[in-house]
């Protein structure tokens, strides 16, 4: 390769690099004049409410990169060659070489030999000088004055656009964060199964394992059989405590005023909800629900705005029906985050870009409720179970006490109703009133013979006292008043049964324990009559 060609090789790569130089940079100013005009027309107008991200500045360099290379056109050997001419003042020497190149003429011997002589003499660099570190410069304080507009600009509203948006924008957050919600509640009830929860297989296990405690029972062994309920009453006992919360009082709070147990509206299919949760059963909420599906399914059908709207209002009355039943009645937190975030749901599909989004959100919303209302139906059950299990605790210890608990016979019997009602028999034909025989009495009156002998012993108890309330105290010599000391007793028992009564509520007793409660702080009183009539 001779000095000629090699100089105007290296000064064509560098005009090829400085041209796409060029047209990168003038790409560049382009495209930052577009998006700060872009920019201020949604900042000053609001009518393409649309938030600017900071990293969309990057598509200014980026596109400037593509535009140049897009734009970029090669020099030719000529220009080249005139350049050089232009830079290095050879007055046309190189440009006439490379057009005598392909040509014959009596003086191309003469031309290449004076254009070899200069070509060592030519730096390319003086050529084409490469002065990027300016425009670099002014790129760079460019990009930093659009970020700073992007970041602080202020957005204007003149037409209520951008409000309108950010509106529908909120909209559409609430309603994905809201079947967020519904899917990770869904995904916490599916991990118990569908059949029963783990404290409900507990609480079976518990009543059968009394069931057969009371088929083990003897007769004779009344300390072991009294020994053996203890500890199944305090296990269901402390069971009962755990599934007794403040929704499960309410749902079995029965009472025969529906108008006062919701709010004074008088609405049946309320109080048939309540009775069925009271039973365990949720087969005409599912039935409702049900309902609320079909109705949602034609209503995303229907292209008639009237019809539409009828069908909404249909719907949401239903919803408000179930809302009341969850936050008046059951005071489930659960289901009424469920049934509230279907209302939300059914008021987003008005919108017509949520629509179907937030259609397809209520039918899950639904199918959750229906778990919900599963679970507290269950727990309902379960409490129930445990309350009547109590209760024949306590029969049981009754029947043990009079030394007639025995299960021989009883391994037919199925359900804690059967072992109940066999105790009751048991308990009625001990219990006489009267005179008639040694099991059961028909009446009479007992005549009293003061002069008959008798084992009885007049003896004193030696036990110390011990310390507790003081009731009464005198510190004059004399006889008091009749009657004070009495009275002051008797306030004194009323204002213990009321502290019992507010703690049986607080500490949430087992009902196998307060008929004996109740009856110890009644005989308190009943002695303090007989008391007063002697």
């Amino acid at each position: 390769m001779t000095e000629t060609a090699q100089m105007l090789k290296q000064v064509g790569l560098r005009q090829r690099l400085a041209l796409f130089g060029r047209r990168c940079y003038v790409s560049f100013y382009v495209l930052a004049g577009l998006y700060a005009a872009v920019l201020l027309t949604f900042r000053l107008t609001g009518k393409f409410p649309s938030r600017i991200d900071p990293y969309t500045l990057l598509a200014i360099p980026a596109g400037a990169l593509v535009l140049g290379f897009l734009l970029y056109r090669r020099p030719t050997d000529p220009e080249l060659a005139r350049l050089v001419d232009q830079r290095s003042g050879t007055k046309d020497l190189y440009l006439t070489a490379t057009l005598l190149e392909k040509s014959p003429g009596e003086y191309k011997p003469l031309v290449a030999r004076d254009a070899e002589q200069h070509a060592s003499e030519i730096k390319p660099d003086s050529v084409v000088p490469f002065t990027w570190q300016r425009r670099l410069l002014n790129s760079a304080v460019t990009l930093g004055v659009l970020l700073a507009a992007t970041l602080w600009f202020p957005q204007f509203d003149p037409f209520g656009d951008v409000q309108a948006a950010q509106a529908e924008e909120n909209r559409k957050k609430d309603l994905q964060e809201s079947r967020k919600a519904t899917k990770l509640r869904t995904a916490q009830l599916k991990k118990k199964g569908d059949g029963l929860s783990e404290e409900s297989k507990q609480v079976e296990k518990a009543i059968e394992d009394l069931k057969k405690a009371f088929q083990t029972a003897k007769r004779e062994d009344r300390k072991g059989n009294a020994q053996k309920l203890a500890e199944h009453q305090k296990k269901l006992g402390e069971k009962w405590r755990k599934l007794n919360n403040k929704k499960l009082k309410d749902l079995f709070s029965k009472s025969e005023d529906s108008n006062q147990n919701f709010g004074g509206i008088k609405k049946a299919k309320l109080v048939k909800w309540t009775r069925e949760l009271q039973d365990g059963s949720t087969e005409s909420l599912q039935k409702e629900i049900d309902l609320i599906k079909a109705e949602l399914q034609k209503l995303a059908k229907t292209k008639d705005p009237v019809k539409k709207a009828e069908m909404r209002e249909k719907i949401k009355q239903r919803l408000r029906d179930m809302e009341e039943l969850a936050s008046s009645k059951l005071d489930s937190k659960p289901l009424a985050a469920a049934v509230k975030r279907a209302m939300k749901q059914l008021e987003a599909s008005k919108r017509e870009g949520l629509s179907t989004e937030a259609l397809e959100a209520l039918s899950e919303s639904m199918d959750l409720t229906k778990m919900e209302l599963r679970e507290i139906a269950q727990s309902a059950k379960d409490l129930e179970n445990l309350e009547q299990a109590l209760e024949a605790i306590q029969q049981a210890k009754q029947v043990n006490g009079k030394g007639e608990l025995d299960g021989e016979g009883m391994e037919e019997f199925q359900s804690l109703e059967d072992y109940e009602e066999y105790y009751e028999q048991l308990l009625a034909q001990r219990d006489g009133n009267g005179t008639g025989g040694d099991q059961n009495g028909r009446g009479g009156t007992v005549e009293e013979n003061d002069d008959e002998d008798s084992t009885f012993v007049n003896e004193k108890s030696p036990a110390k006292i011990r310390p507790g309330k003081v009731l009464l105290t005198l510190k004059d010599k004399g006889l008091s008043d009749r009657g004070d000391a009495k009275q002051e007793y008797r306030e004194s028992i009323q204002k213990v049964k009321q502290g019992v009564a507010e703690a049986i509520v607080k500490e949430q007793i087992p009902p196998g324990y307060l008929d004996g409660i109740k009856s110890y702080f009644d005989s308190l009183d009943d002695g303090d009559k007989d008391q007063s009539n002697k």
